[in-house]
Order: structure tokens, then sequence, then C-alpha cells
């Protein structure tokens, strides 16, 4: 059985932070707090616009589409 996470919970936000370290979007010093502020925000929404995304689909709330890319190429999560 999977757990279920649900975006804005500690845990993750911190996966999201440890992928977008890994990926090279967030500096490492802000990939472990758990909170998606700014910093997080942007990095997300310079990832999106990597992977093609553009206007309103590159910003806002994270996506099933957008962290399911996140996942896959990080290698740390799967989104079902």
């Amino acid at each position: 059985t999977g757990m279920t996470y649900r975006l804005g919970d500690a845990v993750t936000v911190k996966l999201v932070e440890a992928a977008l370290v890994k990926l090279g979007f967030l500096g490492a010093s802000y990939g472990a707090d758990g909170a998606y502020g700014t910093r997080t925000v942007a990095a997300f929404n310079a990832f999106r616009r990597s992977i093609g995304m553009k206007g309103a689909d590159a910003t806002g709330d994270p996506g099933r589409q957008s962290l399911g890319t996140l996942g896959s190429r990080s290698g740390l999560f799967t989104v079902k």
C-alpha cells in the first residue's frame, strides 16, 4: 500500500523540495524546511517552465502532470 500525501503536508513539501534540489532548481539550504514558501514556489515554477509549460500552466498550485514529471525525473516519488 502506498502513502497518500496532500500538497501542503510537510512530508509532501519536503519530497517536492528534495526533488527540486536534486534537479538543481532549489538551493540545498532551502530544501528541507517543509514550507511551501516563495523560494520553493519560484523553483517549482522554474521547473515547470523547463518542461515546456507556459503562462498560467507554469504558475499557481502544482498539478498532477507537473508533480508527476518532477517525481519521475528526480526518481524520488510517483504520482498516481
